[in-house]
């Protein structure tokens, strides 16, 4: 009965990993839309969250607006 996002946490596969990425603004704010949102699998947005934070402390007029735990629906408005 979970999502299959929760049920993937219990195969073998779910193993660390390492991400390098490199987004321009633009992208790291439908990232955090995406990914801070109420539907996000919790260890993603163990990660994400904090992350969300420093770019708010570090550039507040452009991530301000993002709030954790948003519905992805509310939060793709924010993109218009």
């Amino acid at each position: 009965g979970q999502t299959p996002q929760i049920a993937r946490s219990v195969l073998p596969n779910s193993l660390a990993s390492k991400i390098i990425v490199t987004y321009n603004l633009r992208t790291w704010r439908h990232f955090f839309l995406m990914r801070c949102s109420k539907e996000t699998h919790p260890q993603m947005k163990q990660v994400t969250i904090p992350l969300l934070r420093a770019f708010q402390d570090t550039i507040p007029i452009l991530f301000e607006d993002i709030v954790p735990e948003q519905r992805q629906a509310d939060a793709m408005r924010l993109l218009r």
